[in-house]
């Protein structure tokens, strides 16, 4: 593995690394080294002296010149490269030492990546805050180390880099540590696939084991692992007790744990007692060596079309064979060629081609680094960084991966994306052109005020209400968005648009990405509402066929009907596209999409809602939040808004709390010590998976321990789905015992999807030949070889659940993992536990429906405890009030996004308990958790995430009720607006005409405003 930490000190550096139990006078320059092309450069070579060393560190060349000579600089950054603890073993206590000249080697080439790839310092000549430029050079000096800070066998290797380097024109200066962080589990992930292709030399055999390529030697016992594994097993302790899972996580709890270092005079005697604990358990590992010495002087693999005999075939390609016969991939060399490259190259397209498609199905754009980390994490042999980045190059230059625009002095890209992707996103926006003035006015812009305000309703319209009503009914586009903030009344305005579209003769019907909005549709807008997959599933089919019975279907079903997307960012760019494809080609009156762009994503690739937004459509916007309550609160959603998370946290003040580890006891704690009343009121907000479960057992135990909860419990084994890509399921690493696999639709006799039948199985165990052993109900065994999965079947007819024991009490607030429609159950809807008894659970919904459900009942497998709630399931919601749980290691979770959701769904108070605000802030202000757009990326669209620089476009339709009903002069851009009380305006920005959301230009009774406005952007009569 891979750890990463700052050197701040070049005194004490010098002073630890220069221990004897770093190098000693025996072989010592084995044991240190100076390394990279800044030393080549200095002429720093062989030993490394405590002097030298130290003078780097400060910045002071050899030759006196003095660099990076700033207040409170980062000295070095040292990267300690650990092998895998059955390495060590090896090593060390069976006494190999070919494996310690191996990992020398395989940190010296995945170093020399490094250097090419990361090495960057600062240019300021455009940007006073510096632009990163590549340099190709560092000055790094190597330590080796054979112990753990709990005096176990593990051997490492301590790299530390000076924080200098050497620019193209030779000019010394601060080397820029970011790249090296930011990049941790990409080095990481190149110094384990190095590391086992050194080892496979040495005739070992491994098997992955863990993230990022971790592996272990095939064959070490995991009781001996166990054994020599003390400091690991301190990490997994302390990981689970503050509810890290992360390996990310995993890392800082690596370097927060760190004891002081033990020094041991003895080495010997050290290593003696590892051997005599390795004989208590009947291990010497000397029959492992003879295997690894008999098989080193064979494992050269040849192309296969240079093979004649059959055994030499399969003796040479080790499990590769099905690969050089598996149907064309576009993404793959084909066909007679296939077979006259080597089995290494082979599993390296494979790798890059499967990286390639588990990034596409989440993001339409990504990092270049993140296709070679994926590539390298599936552990294929023969995979490494170089071998992956040759062929992710020979891609780009075939045109099937396409580079990001650089803005960069170097002119480096740094991001990628397919053609795939672009052609979406292209097509996204044509169909959106393509609604441009395609259908009618439902109803006059001058009528809109009036009958709205007729509507009885608790709360007027506000004046950016009414103007998105008014664009929604009265302008000729088909599609309409409204872009409105977290807490804008955007259910409010759904109810009004659906009211006056009845009285037009239209039936309003809702659309959400998932069943709990659809319910929220339901009940609060007083719609129909289905889900997005159901609506495109039941029409799609139709609207691709142009004329079948399918078509005529769904056209006399569509007509007539104004269709409401609601939380329209969670849609991807494919079931957006889905909906455009079914409006246009059934022409539907309208499609308004509703949602905020600031507000969680959709899970897979796209940021449709945003895209569009930047495609000049017709939308109005609403930015006046309604949800706050308390004064305080609406500083902190405007602040929120506004990206500013840090002035957010000092307006909460006190209300922010750092726990340390017991962080999450400290949450549960808050939320027991309220009355009944005020549990009801107050939402308890976790992050990550773990920290979840934990918060919800803490808060059970608490009500069962003060008599909230009832009776003896009922043990239920439940299933959580495992958030995996349909490239992952592909892979034997995704599968472990004890899991669940549901097949959804019959695929028995289609080898797309694996060949299995419909149903349900049981995951025993993964074979050493890569096959996943499988139980049917009926208790019948059998192998599933997920490589079979063909990699283009995007039927997603497999997922994978995890299991979890989960105790149900009388009382147990519950939140439903599936769908059981003749019933009325949703996904994500919330439940109560009235009663269990020997036969029956009795639960009553959040609509008021009361169920019994036999003890038997698959659907109690799909539930879990609902005390503490995720973003996604919290997006939509609203509450009084919201404890908010994080940690700062959680850097997937702690974003700004999902930060901005959880300070917006309370209307009047929130706290924020985290194991150190400061370190929480510092995590929050580096991940924004934005998603990309393809088009984006290749320099095609510019997309804003400020909320000002939306473009709104109104059509402008004489005579069906279009701008002329709102008192606006098509030929000239001024305002003599028509409607009572209200405002009609314009964006200052290159924008079009607008409705109420701009009142800073105008406001009532005052003049016209001339306002200078694009001639292209207004539609005029025709």
């Amino acid at each position: 593995m891979l750890s990463v930490a700052t050197v701040k000190s070049a005194g004490g550096a010098a002073a630890y690394f220069g221990k004897d139990d770093y190098y000693t006078s025996e072989h010592s320059s084995e044991l240190s080294a100076w390394a990279g092309k800044g030393a080549e450069v200095l002429g720093l070579s062989g030993e490394v002296t405590s002097a030298a060393f130290e003078a780097i560190l400060n910045g002071e060349l050899p030759d006196g010149t003095k660099v990076n000579q700033v207040a409170n600089r980062q000295v070095g950054t040292d990267l300690t490269f650990s092998m895998p603890k059955s390495a060590s073993v090896m090593a060390y206590v069976a006494g190999d030492k070919r494996i310690l000249e191996a990992h020398l080697a395989a940190v010296k080439a995945t170093m020399k990546w490094v250097e090419k790839t990361l090495a960057e310092t600062r240019d300021y000549s455009r940007n006073r805050n510096g632009e990163p430029v590549k340099t190709g050079n560092l000055t790094y000096a190597i330590f080796q180390h054979d112990t753990s800070r709990k005096l176990d066998p593990q051997g490492h290797l301590h790299v530390v880099v000076a924080a200098i380097t050497q620019t193209k024109d030779g000019k010394w200066q601060a080397l820029w540590n970011s790249p090296l962080w930011k990049n941790n589990t990409l080095i990481g992930a190149a110094y384990h696939a190095r590391m086992r292709e050194e080892l496979g030399k040495l005739g070992y055999q491994t098997e992955i084991t863990g993230k990022h390529g971790q592996f272990e030697i095939k064959g070490v016992p995991a009781n001996v692992l166990e054994a020599f594994s003390q400091r690991r097993e301190e990490i997994l302790a302390k990981a689970a007790q503050i509810g890290v899972s992360s390996p990310k996580g995993q890392d800082k709890v690596v370097v927060n744990t760190r004891d002081a270092k033990l020094n041991v005079e003895d080495r010997s005697a050290l290593r003696k007692e590892w051997q005599a604990t390795a004989a208590k358990i009947g291990f010497d590992g000397k029959d492992l060596i003879a295997s690894a010495l008999e098989r080193s002087g064979s494992t050269t693999e040849k192309p296969i079309g240079f093979i004649a005999r059959v055994h030499e075939i399969v003796s040479s390609v080790q499990g590769t064979i099905g690969a050089y016969f598996q149907p064309a991939d576009p993404l793959l060399t084909n066909g007679l060629a296939r077979v006259l490259i080597s089995p290494e190259q082979l599993r390296t397209e494979l790798a890059v081609a499967s990286a390639i498609r588990q990034l596409g199905q989440r993001e339409a754009a990504f990092p270049k680094g993140d296709i070679l980390k994926t590539a390298l994490n599936y552990g294929l042999q023969g995979v490494t960084i170089d071998r992956a980045e040759q062929r992710m190059m020979t891609l780009i230059e075939k045109g099937q991966l396409i580079p990001g625009a650089s803005h960069r002095l170097d002119g480096e890209f740094t991001h990628i994306t397919t053609p795939q992707h672009v052609a979406q996103e292209r097509k996204l926006l044509a169909g959106i052109d393509l609604g441009r003035d395609a259908s009618t006015s439902i109803m006059a812009g001058s009528d809109v005020s009036e009958r709205l305000k007729a509507i009885p309703s608790e709360h007027a319209p506000s004046a950016e209400q009414l103007a998105a009503t008014t664009l929604a009914l009265s302008t000729s586009d088909r599609i309409v968005l409204i872009q409105g903030v977290a807490g804008a009344g955007k259910t409010t305005l759904i109810s009004g648009i659906k009211t006056l579209a009845a009285e037009e003769g239209r039936e309003t019907v809702g659309l959400a990405f998932a069943n709990k909005m659809v319910s929220t549709l339901r009940s609060e807008a007083g719609i129909k509402a289905q889900t997005v997959s159901s609506f495109v599933n039941a029409h799609l089919k139709g609207a691709l066929a142009g004329q079948d019975e399918a078509y005529e279907q769904s056209r006399e079903e569509l007509a007539g009907k104004v269709f409401v997307l609601d939380e329209a960012s969670l849609v991807s760019n494919e079931a957006m596209n889905n909906l455009v494809t079914i409006a246009n080609t059934f022409e539907v009156d309208r499609l308004i999409m509703v949602g905020d762009f600031k507000q969680l994503q959709s899970i897979d690739a796209g940021k449709a809602f945003h895209l569009v937004q930047s495609h000049e459509p017709a939308m109005a916007t609403l930015a006046i939040s309604q949800r706050q309550k308390t004064e305080h609160m609406q500083q902190v959603a405007a602040l929120s808004r506004a990206g500013k998370f840090r002035e957010a946290f000092e307006v909460l003040g006190p209300r922010v709390q750092s726990e340390g580890d017991r962080y999450l006891e400290k949450a549960a704690d808050k939320w027991l010590a309220l009355s009944g009343e005020e549990r009801e009121r107050t939402a308890l907000y976790a992050s990550g998976r773990l920290a979840r479960r934990e918060l919800n057992k803490l808060t059970q135990d608490g009500l069962k321990a003060e008599g909230s909860l009832l009776g003896e419990g009922l043990t239920l084994t439940t299933l959580e789905k495992v958030n995996t890509t349909r490239e992952e399921l592909r892979y034997q690493q995704t599968y472990a015992k004890g899991q669940v696999l549901e097949v959804a639709r019959n695929t028995a006799r289609n080898s797309r999807s694996g060949g299995l039948a419909r149903g349900r199985y049981d995951v025993l165990d993964v074979n050493a030949k890569g096959q996943v052993i499988l139980q049917t109900g009926k208790g019948m065994k059998f192998s599933f070889d997920p490589r079979k999965i063909d990699p283009t079947d995007k039927s997603d007819a497999l997922q994978l659940y995890s299991t979890e024991q989960v105790t149900l009490y009388e009382g147990d607030r519950i939140i439903w993992g599936a769908n059981d429609k003749p019933r009325g159950i949703d996904n994500a809807d919330q439940a109560r536990v009235l009663s269990i008894t020997d036969t029956h659970v009795k639960v009553e919904n959040s609509s008021g429906q009361v169920l019994e459900i036999d003890r038997s009942d698959k659907m109690l497998e799909r539930l879990g405890l609902a005390y503490a709630i995720n973003m996604h399931q919290a997006q939509g919601m609203t509450t009084d009030k919201g404890i908010g749980v994080l940690h700062s290691a959680e850097t997937n979770l702690a974003t700004q996004r999902l930060s901005y959701v959880m300070m917006t769904r309370v209307r009047e108070d929130i706290e924020i308990v985290t194991n150190d605000s400061d370190r929480l802030m510092e995590t929050i202000s580096r991940n924004a958790g934005d998603k990309l757009s393809a088009l984006e990326m290749n320099g095609e669209k510019v997309i804003s995430n400020s909320a000002s620089s939306v473009h709104v476009r109104m059509g402008l339709n004489h005579g069906t009720g279009g701008g002329a009903g709102l008192g606006i002069d098509p030929g000239k851009a001024g305002f003599s607006p028509t409607i009572p009380g209200e405002l009609v305006a314009a964006s200052k920005n290159d924008a079009s005409l607008a409705a109420a959301g701009f009142a800073e230009h105008l406001k009532v009774g005052e003049p016209a405003k001339d306002v200078d406005l694009p001639e292209r952007n207004i539609e005029r009569s025709r």
